[in-house]
């Protein structure tokens, strides 16, 4: 760890594009819980590539237009004369380059975070994510009482385990048959919260193609709910 201001200050400014990758890669993608070794490898990593690409690009635009540009070589061989000379020049290019660097890892997970291997994932992401991503699917539950539940999907704890504490949100139209019954009746109410601890099977119906619609009962038409046990 950094034992003066300076040093701190530099280690925020070579780990900021990674921990930038990092926070938006959680908040657009599934949660995930890495060791803090892989985390920290993650950060240093993204950190170091997106600040090379930076630097490509201060090395193109030095070569192509130097007066626009910090005298590097003055920098490295006159060091705190030069930069008392030029400090106001180089701080907002080092700005500039650290904005340019925290960008381009921001866009890099935007761009990655909807795509995890399955592998590492939940079953629900799998089902509702991979598959048919943005679909709303038909979603219905048997549960350990034997009741079952049915209605369009509108949330689900993204949580990359398989945990029973965790919840599913359906809305209507929403169906419900109670404990012992044969018949699935319509349930009047808004939305339902369902704890994945009492779910004991879950069907997914997913909306047909537009070519499988156009051969059956339209294209967009909904799949037919899957039938209760």
């Amino acid at each position: 760890m950094p034992t003066t201001i300076t040093g701190l200050v530099l280690l925020v400014v070579l780990l900021l594009p990674g921990l930038t990758f990092v926070i938006i890669r959680d908040r657009k993608g599934s949660e995930r819980r890495p060791t803090a070794f892989r985390e920290t490898g993650t950060v240093v990593f993204c950190s170091v590539l997106a600040e090379l690409a930076v630097l490509v690009i201060f090395a193109i635009v030095r070569g192509v237009k130097p007066n626009l540009t910090p005298d590097v070589g003055r920098l490295v061989r006159e060091g705190a004369t030069y930069a008392q000379v030029h400090y106001a020049e180089l701080v907002w290019w080092a700005g500039g380059l650290l904005s340019l660097a925290c960008g381009l890892a921001a866009v890099v997970a935007l761009i990655t975070a909807g795509s995890p291997h399955a592998s590492v994932m939940s079953a629900w992401w799998v089902m509702f994510e991979k598959w048919f991503p943005g679909e709303n699917p038909l979603v219905g539950c048997v549960l350990e009482d034997g009741s079952y539940v049915e209605g369009r999907l509108a949330s689900f704890n993204v949580s990359s385990d398989d945990l029973p504490d965790r919840d599913l949100v359906l809305i209507e139209p929403l169906k419900y048959r109670a404990p012992g019954a044969r018949e699935t009746h319509d349930f009047p109410w808004g939305s339902a919260c369902i704890s994945a601890r009492r779910i004991v099977t879950l069907f997914v119906s997913y909306p047909l193609a537009p070519e499988q619609g156009a051969e059956g009962e339209g294209a967009g038409t909904p799949a037919s709910s899957p039938v209760a046990p």
